[in-house]
């Protein structure tokens, strides 16, 4: 039964090739309401339909002072790449504010400073 059941569960890796051109990696702590869940906030960016995002890291929730009972910190990394060439600080900073903007208007977030 063993072989049958190992036989059934290979996985075969899937390869990337090396990428040429550096990672641009950004943290955003947003304030949202201690309701939020990080797949809305995760939604809220991908909807953004950022077409150099990599990826989207989630790294802590932070409930405290200074911040109200009713809200919390998520904080995130957002990780940008270009396919064609070194990304610049504009083109980074544009995708960013999208993202800040969209929070705001879904989640009534605010970005933690």
């Amino acid at each position: 039964e063993l072989p049958a059941l190992i036989a059934g569960t290979q996985h075969v890796p899937q390869l990337k090739p090396l990428a040429k051109f550096p990672a641009v990696r950004r943290d955003l702590s947003l304030v949202v309401p201690q309701t939020t869940r990080f797949a809305a906030i995760r939604q809220v960016v991908l909807d953004q339909k950022l077409e150099l995002l990599e990826d989207l890291e989630y790294v802590t929730t932070y409930r405290g002072k200074p911040l109200e009972k009713s809200q919390k910190s998520v904080t995130i990394t957002l990780v940008f790449r270009s396919p064609t060439g070194t990304l610049t600080g504009g083109q980074v900073d544009s995708a960013v504010e999208r993202v800040i903007a969209a929070a705001k208007d879904t989640l009534a977030a605010t970005l933690r400073t």
